[in-house]
């Protein structure tokens, strides 16, 4: 009896922990917000890999500054997801590369079956793509979606000609992979963004475009007020300081 009930609970448990794989949500993952520390408090088996980056040259010559290249992480709790950091910052995760072991919810809602999934389910899927983009010394050719979701195909260097792309061919091929990238930079400079001055030229507000077409020699002094003197010269608007900029009377 007790060994049937072991059974039972072993049974269920399995049946859970695939339900719960099957249904990861990469919605739920906010990547440059995600650390490292995270999931290693979620993970504490959490393990270190090489991956094959899709999108750059075999030599890894070529790299891309928004993630670590070539390494990743891999969870047994996200089976089939490689968690990638920020480059300039190793405890930031920017990307994440999906493998042919990910079932589960992409970021924008769909469904995918990595095992089964063809180049023709992503163009049907998807619209406004650009499809087969390689940087020419690739292993892969790839389905871009924006700038953040990209799906690949093996290239075949058997298949002649080579150019132009053989679309009703690949479109048949299997997905190898799926990358999702953020760009962590941009996304801290939004969420942070840098205090700016008021800008007065001759009087008027302006922006630092503006400013930027002035040259040196039209200037004929600059004023900066601070704290107390440019709330009351300008009100709220001078709280972060007036760069007052006189020109020259021509």
């Amino acid at each position: 009896m007790k060994k049937i009930i072991a059974i039972s609970i072993l049974l269920f448990s399995l049946k859970s922990l695939s339900q719960q794989i099957d249904t990861i949500k990469l919605s739920e993952i906010k990547l440059c917000e995600l650390t490292f520390d995270n999931l290693k408090q979620k993970d504490a088996t959490i393990i270190q890999v090489k991956l094959d980056e899709m999108d750059l040259c075999t030599d890894g010559f070529v790299q891309d500054e928004r993630f670590e290249n070539l390494i990743g992480y891999a969870s047994i709790l996200y089976p089939g997801v490689i968690f990638q950091k920020y480059k300039s910052d190793l405890n930031t995760i920017a990307k994440i590369h999906l493998t042919k072991d990910f079932k589960g919810y992409l970021p924008d809602g769909n469904y995918v079956d990595l095992k089964y999934l063809k180049a023709k389910d992503v163009l049907i899927k998807y619209d406004s793509l650009n499809v087969w983009t390689s940087r020419g010394c690739s292993d892969y050719l790839g389905i871009n979606k924006s700038k953040a979701l990209y799906f690949y195909v093996k290239l075949n260097k058997k298949k002649e000609p080579r150019y132009p792309i053989d679309s009703k061919y690949y479109s048949e091929q299997q997905i190898e992979g799926i990358d999702i990238v953020s760009d962590c930079y941009s996304f801290n400079k939004k969420d942070n963004p840098t205090i700016q001055p008021l800008y007065i030229l001759d009087g008027k507000e302006v922006n630092e475009d503006i400013l930027r077409a002035i040259k040196p020699e039209d200037v004929e002094s600059i004023n900066v007020l601070k704290d107390k003197s440019a709330v009351d010269k300008y009100g709220e608007k001078g709280k972060n300081g007036v760069i007052e900029i006189f020109s020259k009377s021509k």
